[in-house]
């Protein structure tokens, strides 16, 4: 059975541990070369990726410029910047429906840490 106290005590972590859209929006649009909105979303591989890929793109640029044949190096980074802006694209597209996954994850967790009751 699972008491008012223990909904109430769950409505008030939940307020305070979930995801604003708003928020992941403003980190993409300002942050998307880090992938800040990935981490805040709690998906950290995904803002790893992000990250690897806009250093990869950089750096083999800067390789390109100086130490090997500049176009060569120019393939492989506009690849990997492309790569990044499809990924933002997507982002930018879907950014809602991953806070609300986002959320609904954090919300379970609360409610069987609390109830010990797997939420479904």
């Amino acid at each position: 059975m699972i008491t008012d106290e223990k909904l109430k005590l769950i409505s008030i972590e939940f307020s305070r541990r979930k995801r604003d859209t708003l928020t992941a929006y403003i980190l993409c649009i300002f942050f998307w070369f880090a992938g800040v909105h990935k981490f805040y979303l709690l998906r950290y591989i995904e803002g790893i990726i992000y990250i690897g890929l806009i250093l990869s793109g950089v750096i083999s640029l800067i390789f390109g410029l100086f130490f090997y044949n500049f176009f060569e190096m120019l393939k492989i980074s506009l690849i990997m910047l492309s790569l990044l802006f499809l990924f933002l694209t997507y982002d930018l597209i879907t950014l809602w429906k991953q806070v609300e996954k986002t959320n609904e994850k954090i919300y379970a967790e609360i409610f069987q840490k609390i109830t010990g009751i797997p939420y479904q």
